[in-house]
């Protein structure tokens, strides 16, 4: 029996005509990030840069996957924090052609019940 609803965090935003969408899925301790595949501004995107970081520690990461790819996984985060995440088109000459964010809580760990009695004793 699942005792948490999986959430998800659609972020959508118009660019000189063109459509672009960012879902972000959280999980426990990673959130799957995909992203409309498109090109902006006239200029050809040859990479995506994903960069992300949460208020609590200050820390920004970042990485450039090919302009193949519409989706990425980030993995190693802390449960239960916010994150903003953005994904950065890139064109040939690694120039930002566009740029989508948006903010969302990983999971908490484990069973929800389990962690609520935790808080009370």
């Amino acid at each position: 029996m699942q005792l948490f609803q999986d959430t998800y965090d659609i972020v959508h935003f118009a660019v000189a005509g063109q459509d672009e969408e960012l879902t972000l899925t959280p999980g426990s301790h990673n959130i799957s990030v995909k992203w409309n595949n498109t090109t902006l501004s006239g200029n050809c995107v040859t990479n995506y840069s994903i960069q992300w970081g949460h208020n609590v520690s200050e820390s920004k990461n970042s990485i450039i996957v090919s302009c193949e790819e519409d989706s990425y996984v980030i993995e190693d985060l802390d449960a239960c924090v916010e994150y903003e995440v953005s994904v950065e088109a890139l064109n040939e000459e690694n120039e930002n052609t566009g740029v989508v964010t948006g903010k969302t809580r990983t999971q908490t760990v484990g069973n929800y019940h389990a962690q609520i009695i935790l808080l009370y004793l």
